[in-house]
């Protein structure tokens, strides 16, 4: 049986590409899924929930109580970009916008804030990144 840390700090953190340039595409997205996913099990922080848009990453997080947050936020960004701008079949290239957004959510906000989460392709037309690797 896992247990549950005493203290579970959550972020919802959001940053968008340079100029909002639509610069995420269906096989950046999905190296941005695993990139960010493996990224976070290194630093101890756990995803909640994940959206990806052409122009912009919403992230909710749960974090140990000690965390250097803009070290975590540039082990996102800067290590995505970098290393999505090499992928070979990225034509798009990958810069992020300098500033981010932090904000922390209580555990009674956790639903709504994944559901907020979950609307972003509604919130935002045409932003949505297609489902469907082929």
């Amino acid at each position: 049986m896992a247990t549950v840390p005493a203290h579970q700090i959550f972020i919802h953190l959001v940053w968008t590409t340079l100029d909002r340039r639509p610069m995420v595409d269906t096989a950046t997205r999905d190296f941005l899924d695993s990139f960010f996913r493996k990224t976070a099990a290194k630093q101890d922080v756990e995803i909640v929930e994940l959206m990806i848009l052409k122009t912009h990453v919403h992230m909710l997080v749960r974090t140990p109580t000690r965390l250097d947050l803009p070290r975590l936020v540039q082990f996102f960004k800067g290590g995505s970009s970098y290393a999505a701008s090499r992928l070979p079949d990225n034509k798009l290239g990958l810069r992020w916008a300098a500033e981010y957004s932090a904000t922390s959510v209580g555990p009674r906000q956790l639903d709504a804030v994944k559901q907020y989460l979950r609307g972003q392709s509604t919130r935002h037309p045409g932003e949505g990144v297609d489902m469907f690797t082929g």
